[in-house]
């Protein structure tokens, strides 16, 4: 899928085309599921996760902003989804290639009290608004969306502020030899 679709492509009749959706966006949706997930999660599992995805578009249409990108929208749905999977059949899993993140890789080495130790402290050197942002988002289970209300910013700019974060703290950790 190269281009953005906008929710409004979508509209006939003053209702939203689940099927055309469906059609364009399955591929898409698909790869972004088997990207996420690994085999921990049953076929069964990911056919829920794809098919909860358009439930809740089509559950959601009328308070959707017909502006928004679809693209945008059903990645967010889908990788939460997939997150809210994993919680619920409480598995830990790496999810480092999924969303660029430093913080699960810990699951990978729970018995490694250095490592730990050492992200502990880079997430304690963040100053202000970082800090809060990361224990909102990666320890209370926040979303984007809500912290960004919280906070009174943008959605891009708590995303921004995240890949830098742990761009950053990666950066940190391999340079010390980690």
């Amino acid at each position: 899928m190269k281009e953005l679709k906008q929710l409004e492509d979508y509209y006939k009749n003053n209702e939203i085309d689940m099927d055309k959706i469906i059609e364009d966006f399955t591929p898409y949706i698909t790869t972004i599921i088997n990207k996420g997930t690994d085999r921990t999660i049953s076929f069964e599992d990911k056919e829920e996760i794809f098919s909860d995805t358009f439930f809740i578009v089509w559950k959601n249409q009328n308070r959707l902003n017909i502006n928004v990108s679809l693209n945008s929208y059903l990645a967010g749905i889908t990788r939460n989804l997939i997150k809210e999977k994993y919680r619920k059949l409480k598995i830990s899993y790496d999810i480092t290639d999924f969303e660029n993140s430093f913080v699960n890789s810990v699951n990978m080495y729970e018995n490694d009290r250095e490592l730990i130790f050492d992200i502990e402290q880079k997430i304690k050197g963040l100053k202000g608004i970082d800090i809060e942002i990361v224990n909102l988002f990666y320890y209370f289970g926040i979303s984007i969306k809500d912290i960004a209300k919280k906070l009174k910013i943008s959605e891009l700019n708590v995303k921004t502020r995240l890949y830098r974060i742990r761009k950053k703290i990666k950066k940190e950790l391999n340079g010390g030899g980690i």
